[in-house]
């Protein structure tokens, strides 16, 4: 007689899958025993459209902009803010490693005193550093290198999840028509570097929803170690040892998840801490509100309220795109509900792959929804990019273990704002495509990097209106500090980029004009 806990379990899944009678793990067509759609030919046939799905996102992305700039991609100049940020800060480092001027918002310092990065702290223009020592860095170099880092990950996916031909092609649709990723490729943001990691780490956490062979203490390890370094990057993502040390657990039962819980609280803390520690303090709503509570908690418990309901009308608001992702990653966390719902009403606790599946997408994308409302902006594309390696990573799991649902839902909504990427493709990339203006001031003529001099002698202070592409000619290790609400004290950076009103709150008599510019000046503190 047939077992009706195990029959309804088969009825219930969303997935291909079937049940292994000895193990009782299921198995994805294509990672069960047996034989799988493999394309013709064996191994080399499969690495070859591997890679050339892999490629793809280069590939449309070179045709994009060749398309409405009439350039190629070696004209592209970083011009957004953050990127002239990190693009300037990888040349610090690759020149004079941590021995550069210091980064950040109104002469802010961490509270590492040896690091002088931003508030987006250190990793990122350390791990550029070091691949441009090998690939070299030039104002082009952000978008190649994106490239090869997606084409890299989006290859390790597909090994590890040993996809098929019909994987690998839905692969290549999911990630051809995920906006963010095509967004971002053609920039030196951190985006795609962000979304890399979230395409391996989906190949990890398949293995482990699987229960597959190779999901072995080597694959755990290998989670462990990725979370590691992306929350270096990124201390969100070390939300994700949640679901690593969950899904690691023989059964999925509440007692299981109070436990990786408690397993991973060492290991969020430490993130956030390091995070903290390493990179300069920002004035965003997380430090008002911390330093509003610590004065007034009752006012600061008004501000919190007030900002999660203004992210949360957010929420309906903006662009079509941000509208789209936020519509994804809600469908995608209704379904893993129903899933998981479905399934413990049917069965006992085990671990099974439906439910794995389930709480992992829940584990995945409710803690970063709701870290995004209460304390972070949903406005200006600021909560899409931390929210969109997440949906990919959700997306791709997915795919992987053949969920119609998410997956299905994730490509209509693609494929649904194709029509809405092209115009904000070309309005926000066509300032990386214009020519550099012959008359801004080269400031490399009047500053200098001083090797034995202090930081701050090699800073330079740069209010809003003179932050653009004209400080990639600043020297490599001159740090760039932008200037914002002031600084509250005597301005230590030695030189400064300013407009004619900055200089004046600063004060005239102590600067010296070295030559005038489109918006201001550049002047040189007097001692």
């Amino acid at each position: 007689m047939s077992d009706p806990t195990k029959a309804s379990d088969c009825t219930s899944t969303i997935s291909l899958s079937t049940e292994n009678p000895a193990t009782g793990a299921h198995h994805p067509p294509e990672s069960r025993p047996g034989p799988r759609r493999r394309l013709p030919g064996g191994r080399w046939p499969s690495a070859v459209a591997w890679a050339v799905i892999a490629i793809s996102p280069a590939l449309v992305t070179a045709f994009l902009v060749r398309y409405y700039f009439n350039v190629g991609l070696l004209g592209f100049t970083p011009s957004w803010s953050d990127e002239i940020d990190y693009w300037h800060q990888v040349a610090t480092f690759r020149a004079v490693g941590f021995a550069g001027g210091f980064y950040g918002v109104d002469e802010a310092q961490a509270k590492l005193s040896f690091l002088h990065f931003g508030s987006h702290g250190p990793a990122f223009p350390m791990l550029m550093a070091g691949i441009s020592a090998v690939a070299g860095w030039r104002p082009f170099s952000g978008p190649l290198i994106n490239m090869g880092l997606m084409a890299a990950a989006i290859f390790g996916y597909l090994a590890l999840s040993r996809a098929g031909w019909v994987r690998t092609a839905l692969t290549g649709a999911l990630v051809l028509t995920f906006w963010p990723v095509m967004l971002y490729l053609s920039s030196t943001m951190q985006e795609t570097v962000q979304q890399a990691l979230a395409i391996v780490l989906a190949g990890v956490f398949v293995l482990l929803i699987r229960r597959d062979p190779r999901a072995s203490r080597t694959v755990f390890a290998a989670g462990i170690v990725l979370l590691a370094l992306a929350g270096l990057l990124r201390p969100t993502w070390a939300l994700l040892f949640l679901p690593l040390f969950f899904l690691r657990g023989t059964m999925l039962s509440g007692r299981q998840l109070v436990w990786a819980a408690l397993k991973a609280v060492p290991a969020v803390a430490a993130a956030f801490g390091l995070w903290v520690a390493a990179s300069t303090p920002f004035p965003g709503f997380f430090s008002q509100v911390t330093e509003l509570t610590a004065r007034s908690p009752l006012a600061g418990t008004k501000l919190l309220i007030l900002h999660i309901w203004t992210n949360a009308k957010g929420f309906v608001g903006g662009e079509w795109l941000e509208l789209g992702l936020r519509a994804a990653l809600l469908a995608i966390v209704v379904s893993a509900a129903v899933l998981v719902v479905r399934h413990l009403r049917r069965s006992t606790a085990g671990h099974h792959e439906d439910l794995a599946a389930g709480a992992f997408h829940l584990l995945n994308l409710v803690p970063m929804l709701v870290m995004v409302v209460v304390v972070y902006d949903v406005s200006d594309w600021r909560d899409s990019r931390v929210l969109a390696p997440h949906v990919l990573l959700s997306a791709l799991v997915a795919l992987a273990r053949s969920e119609r649902v998410v997956v299905i839902i994730t490509l209509a909504t693609n494929l649904a704002l194709i029509g809405a990427f092209g115009p904000v493709f070309f309005e926000l990339h066509q300032q990386h495509f214009f020519p550099a203006d012959p008359k801004a001031a080269a400031l490399s003529r009047y500053i200098t990097y001083k090797g034995e001099a202090p930081a701050w002698e090699n800073t330079l202070m740069v209010d809003l209106p003179n932050y653009d592409s004209g400080l990639l000619d600043v020297p490599a290790g001159v740090g760039l500090t932008l200037r914002l609400r002031g600084t509250g004290h005597q301005v230590q950076s030695r030189y400064l980029l300013v407009t004619k009103e900055t200089a004046l709150e600063v004060g005239l008599d102590r600067l010296r004009l070295l030559t005038s510019t489109a918006r201001g000046g550049l002047y040189s503190r007097e001692n």
